[in-house]
């Protein structure tokens, strides 16, 4: 009797717990932190390495053959402009022009003689004591005479020059880079015997990405900084923009002029170019924002109304200490999880917290 009663009671216990367990408790939705998000004008600086370099540089060189006997220059020198930098042996030049100094002094004693006895012709033809053929001989040799006098006087004045030319003279202020002859050498015209940078319109040359180039315009200011130099700061502008890119990468040459020349500036220095873009538009958001999925930035927003997620791609920009900047992807004043993204999934709906 005990037992069966036992049985009746559990029994009784179990079909009471059975139906008073008439409701499902169904989980809260996730507790998210939002932000609104907006869009600001922002300048954007972009930072390229470059060096000095000379706007004009040339490979000086003579401009007639000879023998190398003096180069007054050595790498580094700075130099004014006509001064001598080599000399060539003008033995040959110095004879060769005297030679035909003497062939015109000849020549101008033989047009004297030519022009007196083509007036004495005239005069006698006048009184017919010479036929027209005498005059006419007259003639010829008087314009015969004139002609090679006329060409000895030029052979000679390009005898003189060539002499002069054996002097190699600076054509500006500048630096002597390299040297290609040395003295005992025997050259030829027009083979560089120095390499020289022109000390005047120096400039600072770089490579911008090609992302990056539909940014510059000729005469954009520009703030250059050099290694060398510290933290100083020098204006420049934008004065060539390469048409094409380089062969190895996709990169445009930019060449930049500077406005102020630093004391003791050396080619070759190294430093960084600093270009500022304006017209800019981008947000921030903290990197907590952030979430990659299937191989894509993106963040996740929520519906104001439904408070349902929906994952969007976002384009950022440069990281900004604890924050990233967001130029594409997102519309004024959308919700943004900042706090819990990575916890939730695109077409779930939340609870939202916002930073406001």
């Amino acid at each position: 009797m005990q037992i069966t009663q036992f049985v009746l009671i559990a029994a009784s216990v179990i079909f009471l717990s059975a139906c008073g367990d008439t409701t499902n408790e169904q989980p809260l939705d996730r507790l998210v932190e939002v932000t609104t998000f907006s869009y600001q004008p922002a300048t954007r600086v972009m930072d390229y390495p470059g060096r000095v370099q000379a706007r004009y540089q040339s490979e000086l060189s003579f401009q007639v053959d000879g023998h190398l006997i003096n180069r007054l220059v050595d790498v580094g020198d700075d130099v004014q402009k006509g001064t001598p930098i080599a000399m060539l042996d003008a033995k040959d030049y110095v004879l060769s022009s005297e030679s035909f100094s003497n062939q015109q002094k000849a020549a101008e004693a033989d047009y004297k003689r030519a022009k007196q006895d083509l007036v004495r012709a005239k005069g006698l033809r006048e009184k017919n004591f010479i036929g027209q053929s005498d005059l006419d001989k007259a003639v010829n040799v008087d314009r015969a005479s004139y002609a090679r006098l006329k060409a000895l006087k030029a052979e000679h004045a390009q005898r003189v020059n060539q002499h002069g030319y054996t002097q190699l003279l600076a054509p500006a202020d500048g630096v002597v880079i390299s040297l290609n002859a040395e003295v005992g050498n025997v050259v030829k015209a027009g083979f560089p015997i120095v390499t020289f940078a022109w000390k005047s319109d120096w400039e600072f040359v770089t490579a911008v990405a090609e992302k990056d180039v539909n940014e510059l315009s000729i005469g954009q200011p520009v703030i250059i900084k050099l290694w060398s130099y510290g933290d100083k700061k020098y204006p420049a502008s934008v004065r060539e923009i390469s048409p094409t890119s380089s062969v190895n990468v996709p990169s445009y040459k930019i060449k930049l002029s500077l406005n102020e020349q630093p004391d003791s500036l050396k080619l070759g220095m190294t430093g960084h170019a600093l270009f500022s873009t304006k017209g800019l538009h981008m947000g921030l958001l903290p990197t907590s924002a952030i979430v990659e999925l299937n191989g894509q930035t993106m963040v996740m927003t929520v519906d104001s109304n439904t408070k349902k997620v929906h994952a969007k791609t976002v384009t950022i920009g440069q990281p900004l200490a604890d924050q990233v900047s967001i130029i594409d992807g997102l519309n004024d004043g959308e919700w943004v999880v900042i706090a819990g993204a990575n916890k939730i999934s695109d077409g779930s709906t939340v609870r939202v917290l916002t930073d406001e």
